[in-house]
């Protein structure tokens, strides 16, 4: 196999499933060492895309996957980082990677937040206060990931811990200047190997999971009334994104080395008649693309995605679901890679409901675009 040109190796291994590819690292030496590679990785799921993942939030009891319902427990993202998704299902906790149908379960009840978390039922921002972060062992094709948990304390800050064995309370504490809670319906964003959590008065809580170092950023944003916003990094500069926007127009500002919020880009909102609309909402961004909800009476809710290079509008796909506040949304970039310990999807017991219930999750990515009732994958083009 090792005489074969590169580009007929990529051409036969790109038009196999992820199942199969993973069969194929078996099969050969050379290939394991070569599919390995963390370039392969990327660059065969660079010409697939990456995904948009959303599970309802206020109603996630009945999920449905192509018109048939799955499942009656509820299922919660807690967090995606690097192409595995943190899943809450039922009360127990798994990490997954729906690409290769590998999923690890994993013990929280060592864990007082994550605990509360996930046991509490009327918990409407389960993964603010959860940050999920997920690094390639060098040389590897496994990955290793860690669960850090924020406390909030008045104006101090502290940290738990979980490299999926043990929950543990970090030694670091970090106490701001003044009293502001972490921003509501915002996610905390990983990049470069440090957890940041937005707060409402446009700071920043940093914690580096590897050092356990904290810092505060004493960045400002003032947010206007009737404006959404939306955490993010842009992907394609390595820094932090803050999106705000009104039904007219949205603004993209990106977190300069000087700790303050710099306007990087401002944009004409996708057109949306007045009178029809019912609510509109911002959904993603990296860097590259920006994705906003839309949803009229009466009528399916319309994703539309911005091209941040060719400047302008396109549709992603669209929702029936009726409710503003239903809908946690996720980037998952599609990933080869596992983490120590996980299991194939298929040797997990099929009496137990909620591993039956993350076998359907995993099962979405599998067509383009797995419409159905409170989860849905939509594709976003490289």
């Amino acid at each position: 196999m090792d005489h074969l040109p590169l580009d007929l190796i990529d051409n036969i291994l790109f038009r196999l499933d992820h199942i199969s590819v993973i069969v194929m690292q078996c099969t050969d030496k050379f290939l394991r060492t070569y599919i390995s590679d963390p370039k392969f990785d990327s660059y065969r799921f660079s010409l697939v895309g990456s995904s948009l993942f959303y599970i309802s939030r206020h109603a996630p009891f009945y999920v449905t996957c192509q018109k048939n319902i799955i499942s009656s427990y509820p299922c919660y993202i807690l967090g995606s980082c690097s192409g595995l998704l943190l899943l809450d299902i039922g009360g127990c906790v798994f990490v997954a990677n729906p690409f290769t149908n590998r999923s690890r379960p994993l013990d929280h009840s060592g864990s007082k937040i994550l605990y509360d978390i996930v046991t509490c039922v009327k918990w409407v921002d389960k993964a603010m206060c959860v940050g999920f972060a997920v690094d390639r062992i060098q040389n590897q094709t496994k990955k290793r990931f860690k669960i850090v948990c924020i406390m909030e304390m008045q104006m101090m800050y502290g940290f738990e811990i979980s490299d999926g064995h043990s929950w543990r309370l970090s030694e670091t504490t970090i106490t701001s200047s003044s009293k502001s809670d972490l921003a509501k319906g915002t996610k905390p964003v990983y990049l470069e190997g440090t957890l940041h959590w937005l707060r409402n008065d446009g700071s920043i809580i940093a914690f580096n999971p590897e050092t356990e170092q904290a810092c505060f950023i004493p960045s400002v944003f003032h947010q206007e009334p009737e404006t959404e916003l939306f955490f993010a990094s842009d992907d394609k500069i390595n820094r932090l994104a803050l999106v705000s926007g009104t039904k007219e127009e949205i603004s993209v500002y990106t977190l300069a080395e000087n700790a303050k919020w710099a306007l990087a880009r401002q944009i004409k909102n996708v057109f949306m008649e007045q009178c029809e609309l019912e609510f509109w909402s911002l959904v993603m961004y990296d860097g590259k693309r920006l994705v906003v909800r839309e949803k009229k009476r009466n009528l399916e809710g319309v994703f539309h995605v911005y091209d941040m290079e060719a400047n302008n509008w396109g549709v992603l796909g669209s929702t029936f679901w009726s409710s503003k506040g239903v809908t946690d949304f996720y980037k998952l970039t599609p990933s080869l890679s596992f983490v120590e310990e996980d299991e194939v999807k298929d040797t997990i017991p099929c009496y137990d409901p909620q591993a039956s219930y993350l076998t359907a999750v995993m099962r979405s990515t599998d067509s383009p675009l797995a419409f159905g009732g409170q989860l849905q994958n939509l594709k976003l083009e490289p």
